[in-house]
């Protein structure tokens, strides 16, 4: 009986420390393809858009637009600031999707600057460039694990769709205190100039 105390002890500090169920961290192959697949797509680009529309009253804008560049600024921050994080979580996601063999051949693909503007011009409806992809991209794409992850490529936003709310929780609350300093100090300032009386 003496020696269960210090065991079950030890059971519940494992407890805190490790919770049941944790899903695997993602691999450093999946995070480095996470990165190079959301700079391939445009994901800050296509992020910062979408938070910039209706997320700050646009009847406050008219009155403060100095507040516009604050929100932009925010935002880019904290997209740069959880990079690392957001890279982690696509990461898993695609370890989910992906074999090894294909994230490997997956990433000479997607780093082609050429086959990017091809993308680019396509998600966009602009005519395709008059470009080539590399001989590498090529016969990268020829290969089995190539096919494969061109194949699965065509699907890959219903599986990372269950992650936007993960990715928006993520840099919702950063972007907001980050804006929130900016806003703030200009606003001291104002008030000052207007001879107001400090805040508490």
């Amino acid at each position: 009986m003496r020696r269960a105390i210090p065991l079950a002890c030890c059971a519940v500090a494992l407890a805190l420390a490790a919770p049941a169920f944790a899903a695997p961290a993602a691999t450093p192959l999946q995070t480095q393809m996470a990165e190079k697949m959301l700079d391939f797509i445009g994901f800050k680009t296509q992020v910062q858009l979408s938070m910039e529309n209706g997320t700050l009253p646009v009847s406050l804008l008219d009155t403060r637009p100095d507040w516009t560049p604050m929100f932009k600024a925010a935002i880019a921050e904290e997209l740069d600031h959880d990079m690392p994080v957001i890279d982690s979580m696509i990461g898993q996601t695609l370890g989910k999707t992906f074999t090894d063999d294909e994230l490997k051949v997956g990433l000479t693909i997607v780093s082609d600057p050429n086959l990017r503007a091809i993308y680019t011009a396509a998600q966009n409806g602009a005519p395709v460039p008059d470009v080539q992809i590399a001989k590498t991209t090529e016969a990268a794409l020829a290969t089995p694990a190539g096919q494969s992850f061109a194949s699965k490529l065509q699907t890959i936003n219903d599986a990372l769709a269950p992650q936007l709310v993960d990715v928006t929780a993520t840099l919702v609350p950063g972007a907001l205190r980050r804006f929130g300093d900016k806003a703030d100090a200009a606003e001291i300032a104002r008030r000052a100039a207007a001879g107001y009386a400090a805040a508490k």
